[in-house]
């Protein structure tokens, strides 16, 4: 019988699916024009097909037969990182949805879908219930408790439904906590921490192919947050995270902790990001040969603000002796300022003499400037820069290729770092008319 069973498994993924199709109307006042169709997969969204939305908002594609069952990405409208749904393509069944002007989205046709939906919605709502439960002063654990005995059933009722379908497998890996063993709301607290990436099997290839990692990555890390000391609990959280992925493929895990590190890096949370980063991804990156990542988490984390701005070295003429300067040894001003410019850039001919008015009219000492020439020419950038002799001129020969620029990831001209007296990195304006906010203490 089990080699009966074992041969059959074998045999699954070389069944055809027959091809289906993806229906939608749009709401012809919307001003919906296309759907573009994307497979979601752990290291990007990869394009699939498109087509057009007609005068009445009817919309149609045919799914490949040999589309892998999975989350697909269906595109909208641009920017396309905004507008989009997620929706989960089984091969068995096809899609129908309507979509309205403010974005409403409903499944016609797709039992999976439809379970999906209703799953994720009403999860998100029980949250929300628990959330505000634990968030009163005094907590009532006779009305947490009837809360977690009524998601259990719904939870239990939605598992049993879903089972031999594609849509078990998220539903499975999203089994809320709906244990009443406790007796404070802190136990319940903890519990449902430990028990919260307990389902979630991060080797699933199906869930790999989805943003659902990502997003309880993310959940896991803030949601279990102690409220006095949120740094230092939310990198514990991180550490928790990684021993859930031990047993993770090298790759995926990469995969999975760069998504976090953006994600933790677009939302500001430098601390966090950098943690990560050190801890964990560079050396996994250096682990898998991935010098480019290693470089670019490497940069950032040297560029945070707080860090110490990376060193460097030039060469003066005092007392005429050449002699060796560097911007750690400096000790001249409260404030530094490191502009980076080119002979030859627009930009920084009009910015530049205008940073330079601005640095003689303050007190002596108070900020110091520190532009960068980066030139391919020495002759180009002389003259120019012996108009700037209130600032430490500095040649960058190999322009884009010159070590000081790579140091400080500079990819435009003019780009400005301010700094403490310490050297460590106060602020990165991104435009005159902030770095003179932060020169006039705005």
């Amino acid at each position: 019988m089990f080699k009966n069973l074992l041969l059959a498994l074998l045999l699954l993924p070389l069944v055809a699916l027959s091809q289906q199709t993806l229906k939608g109307n749009f709401a012809p006042d919307g001003g919906y024009q296309f759907g573009i169709l994307y497979r979601i997969a752990p290291d990007n969204i990869f394009y699939v097909t498109d087509s057009n939305v007609d005068s009445v908002g009817n919309f149609e594609l045919k799914m490949k037969e040999d589309l892998k069952p999975g989350m697909y990405r269906l595109v909208y409208n641009l920017p396309q990182d905004q507008h989009f749904f997620d929706f989960i393509f089984s091969g068995k069944e096809p899609i129908e949805f309507t979509f309205s002007k403010d974005e409403t989205l409903e499944f016609t046709v797709s039992e999976e879908n439809k379970i999906w939906k209703s799953f994720y919605t009403e999860m998100g709502a029980n949250e929300v219930k628990i959330a505000k439960i634990l968030s009163a002063e005094e907590v009532d654990n006779r009305n947490l408790k009837e809360e977690i005995e009524e998601q259990a059933k719904w939870y239990n009722e939605v598992s049993e439904t879903s089972k031999g379908m594609t849509v078990h497998q998220f539903i499975a890996a999203l089994k809320p906590y709906t244990n009443d063993d406790f007796k404070t709301a802190r136990q319940y607290e903890l519990k449902a921490k430990q028990d919260y990436l307990a389902h979630f099997d991060f080797n699933n290839p199906t869930l790999q192919n989805s943003m659902l990692p990502l997003e309880r990555a993310i959940k896991y890390v803030y949601n279990f947050t102690d409220v006095e000391n949120k740094e230092a609990s939310r990198k514990y959280n991180i550490d928790d995270l990684i021993t859930k992925l031990e047993e993770t493929d090298p790759t995926y895990k990469k995969l999975l902790l760069t998504n976090f590190w953006n994600f933790l890096t677009s939302n500001n949370q430098v601390v966090h990001a950098n943690y990560l980063a050190e801890k964990y991804l560079i050396p996994l990156a250096e682990q898998l040969q991935d010098a480019t990542l290693a470089n670019q988490l490497t940069l950032y984390k040297n560029l945070s603000i707080g860090a110490k701005a990376p060193n460097f070295t030039w060469l003066e003429i005092k007392d005429g002796k050449q002699t060796t300067m560097s911007l750690h040894q400096l000790d001249v001003a409260d404030n530094y300022i490191i502009v980076f410019w080119s002979s030859l850039c627009s930009h920084c001919l009009k910015e530049v003499p205008l940073l330079h008015a601005k640095i003689a009219s303050l007190e002596e000492g108070k900020f110091k400037v520190i532009a960068v020439g980066l030139e391919d020419f020495e002759a180009e950038w002389s003259p120019k820069a012996a108009g700037f002799n209130q600032f430490i001129n500095v040649l960058g020969l190999g322009k884009w290729e010159n070590d000081i620029g790579n140091r400080y990831d500079v990819n435009g001209t003019p780009t400005y770092f301010v700094l403490d007296k310490d050297k460590k990195i106060v602020a990165k304006p991104g435009t005159l008319d902030e770095l003179f906010g932060i020169i006039d203490g705005e």
